[in-house]
């Protein structure tokens, strides 16, 4: 007598087999969609962090390489404008001159610059003219730093000691400044920066 044995698969264990892969392949896509999910919420917070840190180095490099020159603002040299001075309208937070201009060419040219800080549309922007002295027509390089700012206030340090709201009454440069700035995804955030 001859005995065949059966070694396939019944079709109840091939369903129940074809269910489980079913169900671990759902679970696998939707571990793997809250990974990507994940990885973009992070990517797009680096963006801002990283935003938000070159922000600060821009201010802080600026503030540490001021400069107690002020800017003439036509051929009469009685008329002038402070080398910082602050709230200077609806939008501009500070106006100063600032030193570090590279010149890789050795050109013959100065290596300050006057720069302006504005806050509209709860932008902040840096604009920045190469020439120390000119009209208020001028074109500025303008460079966006960083968006959805609330709020952005000065303090300065005078060498009395005291603290003062504005700047700007004489060509004097404080010794410290504080800024406060306000984002909406960062909240508050306050800096101390001593000028040399």
């Amino acid at each position: 007598m001859n005995q065949k044995t059966n070694t396939g698969f019944t079709l109840l264990e091939v369903l129940v087999s074809m269910i489980i892969f079913s169900l671990m392949s759902v679970m696998a896509y939707g571990g793997l969609v809250k990974v990507f999910k994940s990885d973009e919420v992070i990517s797009s917070l680096e963006v801002k962090l990283k935003t938000l840190k070159r922000t600060m180095m821009f201010f802080e490099r600026d503030m540490r390489q001021l400069v107690a020159r002020p800017r003439r603002t036509g051929f009469d040299k009685s008329e002038f404008v402070p080398a910082l001075t602050s709230g200077l309208d609806s939008v501009g937070i500070v106006e100063f001159t600032s030193a570090g201009v590279s010149n890789p060419l050795d050109l013959t040219r100065s290596s300050l610059q006057r720069v302006r800080y504005v806050l509209e549309d709860n932008e902040l922007s840096r604009l920045s003219w190469k020439l120390v002295d000119h009209t208020d027509d001028t074109e500025p390089v303008t460079m966006l730093l960083l968006k959805n700012v609330e709020s952005f206030e000065l303090r300065f340090l005078g060498k009395n000691g005291a603290w003062e709201e504005n700047w700007g009454s004489n060509n004097d440069l404080p010794i410290a400044i504080e800024l406060k700035l306000e984002h909406k995804h960062w909240g508050k955030i306050k800096r101390l920066i001593v000028i040399n």
